[in-house]
C-alpha cells in the first residue's frame, strides 16, 4: 500500500514521520493482527500528528474499505454506533495512513459478547507529575503491578503485563465464562483487594482530587462498551511509544514508555501476547465458580462492593 504524504511529521519529538508510522504497523501486523480480529474498534487518530489536533473515533467512516466491518451497537438516546472491525493486515495499515495511532479494542469479541468477555483488565494509573522520579523498580505504578500479581496468585491465576507506552500498566487476566455484570463486579473486587495490600500506594478512587497521589486501579475496563489499547499499538506520545506484553520478571526493570515504534525490530523477536498466553494451558482462568470467590473473599475483607457507581466509576449518592 502506497503511503499519502509520507515525510508529515507524526512525532515531533523524534521527527518521525507518516512512514515511519505505517512502516511500524507493516512490520507488527502478523503479531498484533490476531488481538484485533474480531473486536470493535475505537481508533485515537492524528490526521497531523501528535502535535496537532486529535480525537477518539467509534463510528466506521464511510471512506472505510469494504474490508472493514461495521457493528451496530445501540445508544441509549438513541441512534446507534457503527465501530469498526478489522478482517486483515491491510486494514490496519490503511488507518494508520488516515492518521490512526492507537487503536482501543473491546475486551471480548463480538461472538463472545453474550458472555461478558475473555479478558479483565485492571489499568493501573499512575497520578499526573513526573514519571522519571524514582526509576522503574522503586516506581508506585511498578510496586502495585507486584501487588496485583500477589493478589492473583492467591487465586491461582495467570495474567499479562502490558506496558501501556504511557505511564502505566495494563495487568490483562484471562476469562472462560461469566456475565458481565459477575465480570464487572469481579474486577471490581480484584481492585479493592489490591488496595487493601498496599493502601499507601493505590486507590480505586475515580476523582483525581480524591486520590491523594496514589496509583489509580481501574476496575471498569470489565464494563460493556470499554475499550483497552491494544498490544504493540502504538500511543499519541511525542516519541511515538508502544504498549508492549512483558514477562512478570521484567516489570520493574523496565519503563512504562520503554519502546517505541522505531523498536519494530525488537518488539516482533519478542513472544506475543498470545504467545504469553499458551503458557497458561493447563492454569485455572477466570470463571463463575472463581468469581464468586474472588467476591465472596473481597466481602470478607471489608472491600466495599456495595457503593453505586455510574459508567465512569463516580459514586452515586443512594
Amino acid at each position: 500500500m502506497e503511503t499519502s504524504n509520507p515525510d508529515k511529521i507524526m512525532f515531533p519529538e523524534r521527527g518521525l514521520t507518516k512512514a515511519d508510522l505505517v512502516g511500524y504497523y507493516f512490520a507488527v501486523v502478523g503479531q498484533m493482527l490476531p488481538m484485533l480480529l474480531g473486536r470493535p474498534l475505537t481508533l485515537h487518530r492524528f490526521p497531523d500528528g501528535v502535535g496537532g489536533r486529535g480525537f477518539m473515533q467509534k463510528n466506521a467512516g464511510k471512506h472505510f474499505p469494504d474490508s472493514i466491518v461495521r457493528f451496530d451497537v445501540p445508544k441509549q438516546d438513541g441512534g446507534v454506533t457503527s465501530y469498526p472491525i478489522i478482517t486483515g493486515p491491510h486494514d490496519i495499515q490503511w488507518l494508520a495512513n488516515q492518521g490512526s495511532i492507537a487503536f482501543h479494542i473491546w475486551l471480548f469479541t463480538v461472538g463472545d459478547s453474550g458472555k461478558g468477555g475473555r479478558w479483565l483488565v485492571l489499568d493501573l494509573d499512575p497520578p499526573d507529575g513526573p514519571s522519571d522520579v524514582v526509576g522503574p523498580a522503586e516506581a508506585p505504578v511498578t510496586r502495585v503491578a507486584l501487588a496485583v500479581a500477589d493478589v492473583l496468585a492467591d487465586f491461582s491465576l495467570p495474567s499479562v503485563p502490558v506496558m501501556t507506552g504511557s505511564k502505566g500498566v495494563h495487568v490483562w487476566i484471562p476469562v472462560s465464562e461469566g456475565s458481565s455484570t459477575q465480570l464487572a463486579m469481579t474486577n471490581r473486587a480484584l481492585a479493592g483487594l489490591v488496595v487493601q495490600r498496599v493502601p499507601e500506594l493505590a486507590t480505586t478512587e475515580f476523582l483525581k482530587r480524591e486520590r491523594q497521589g496514589r496509583v489509580f486501579v481501574d476496575w471498569l475496563r470489565a464494563n460493556p462498551g470499554a475499550t483497552v489499547v491494544a498490544p504493540l499499538s502504538v500511543r499519541a506520545t511525542p516519541s511515538g511509544s508502544v504498549a508492549v506484553p512483558v514477562d512478570w520478571g521484567e516489570v520493574g526493570s523496565v519503563r512504562p514508555d520503554r519502546w517505541t515504534l522505531i523498536d519494530a525490530a525488537e518488539l516482533v523477536s519478542r513472544p506475543t501476547f498470545l504467545e504469553r498466553v499458551k503458557a497458561f494451558t493447563g492454569k485455572a482462568v477466570v470463571d463463575e465458580s472463581t468469581s464468586e470467590e474472588i467476591v465472596a473473599v473481597a466481602r470478607r475483607s471489608g472491600v466495599d462492593l456495595d457503593t453505586p457507581f455510574d459508567r465512569f466509576g463516580r459514586k452515586r449518592h443512594r
